[in-house]
């Protein structure tokens, strides 16, 4: 009983650690990708970060 009992929290854990090196890895391929120009920066919801004609409207 005592077997099941780690080898089932030990495949748990592992599956936990698999999955975060995943998004680790997937995170820091997607920001490299960015600062590359190969995938572009997700638009704020709120439209803050809009640089299209407001920016230099009164210079």
């Amino acid at each position: 009983m005592e077997t099941a009992l780690v080898l089932g929290i030990g495949g748990v854990v592992l599956l936990l650690l698999c999955l975060f090196t995943t998004f680790v890895l997937l995170g820091r391929r997607v920001r490299r990708g960015r600062a590359e120009g190969r995938y572009q920066y997700r638009a704020k919801p709120n439209g803050t970060y809009d640089n299209s004609s407001s920016c230099s409207g009164g210079v």
